[in-house]
């Protein structure tokens, strides 16, 4: 059984399409990996009757982190299907880690999919705005998230946009951000525009580009999203839904690197250099016994021992590891 297990973390849906687009990403991020990412969500997938998951019941962080603590796991590895730091991320995950884990076990959270610059995410609602058909002149695009009483949330939301902008040279009037809903109260008009606002000032055939990650009551090809589409576009305006982020195979790539490169763990950490330690003081002795004459001097053994095992030992450290 292995020290450290990776799970690969959503929001969670009541939606049967939702647990098995997360678990489908699973196996692709796990292709050529060692130790498996395991699907989990935050909460309500364990509500959806496992005959519509293939038999297979959904499992929440909960459950997750309990069973994590009666296999041994040392160190719980979080990897968030989230855009931006949404609380179920900052916050949720970290107290039901604290409520549910055994004495000793350690909890990373991984960076959201936005990270620093958000480059790969732009990347991936760039090629599936083409994959509409969309092109210059061609439309309005609508970037749409789901909204969040988050403001560093919506940041993510507005940055992607602004690249997006650059990369397809467009004005803010032909690539507007908007949120589904928000919550009520003046402090949430971050979220603003709203979809039903801002498809009003689309032309052409607008593009809604879908800034949400899973299939669910909110993105799928009759939910909300659609269903506010089909109620406040303006007479004569076509409309249609990008892919979704979780259908671009960059995404299952994006996720496995987060894995990759893991710091190396403290445990290991201290093993490495345990070993450089004995490295330094029996290397100098067994390099009498292959160094020609020359450099039999003792200054010399101890030069060549720090110019191998300091580089090895710094190359070893850092190298990406697979969870």
């Amino acid at each position: 059984m292995s020290k450290r297990r990776a799970l690969l973390v959503d929001n969670g849906s009541l939606e049967p399409a939702a647990t098995l687009a997360l678990r489908d990403l699973a196996e692709l991020i796990n292709a050529g990996r060692k130790e498996k990412v395991l699907p989990v969500s935050v909460l309500h997938s364990n509500k959806v009757d496992p005959a519509l998951l293939r038999g297979e019941p959904a499992v929440i962080f909960e459950q997750a982190v309990r069973q994590a603590g009666s296999d041994g796991v040392e160190e719980l590895l979080v990897l968030p299907l989230f855009i931006g730091p949404s609380r179920a991320v900052t916050e949720f995950i970290p107290k039901v880690f604290a409520e549910n884990a055994k004495a000793g076990m350690r909890l990373k959270v991984l960076p959201t999919l936005f990270d620093e610059d958000g480059a790969d995410l732009a990347c991936i609602l760039e090629e599936n705005l083409r994959a509409t058909g969309w092109k210059k002149g061609s439309g309005t695009v609508l970037l749409c998230d789901h909204g969040s009483p988050v403001k560093a949330v919506t940041e993510c939301r507005n940055r992607l946009a602004e690249a997006l902008r650059k990369e397809l040279k467009l004005s803010p009037n032909q690539l507007i951000a908007c949120s589904m809903e928000r919550s009520e109260g003046a402090e949430y008009d971050f979220n603003e525009p709203l979809l039903e606002r801002a498809i009003q000032h689309a032309e052409g055939e607008a593009v809604i580009l879908m800034m949400f990650l899973l299939p669910g009551r909110h993105a799928g090809p009759d939910g909300d999203v659609a269903a506010i589409a089909k109620e406040c576009a303006p007479a004569g305006v076509r409309w249609k839904l990008s892919p979704l982020i979780s259908s671009h195979d960059m995404l299952a790539a994006v996720l496995g690197m987060k894995l990759d490169h893991v710091p190396l763990p403290k445990n290991q950490a201290v093993i490495a250099g345990y070993l450089l330690v004995g490295g330094l003081l029996l290397m100098p002795w067994a390099l009498q016994y292959v160094l020609p004459g020359w450099l039999q001097n003792k200054i010399w053994r101890v030069l060549i021992t720090l110019a191998v095992l300091i580089p090895a030992f710094f190359y070893w450290a850092r190298r990406p590891r697979k969870a």
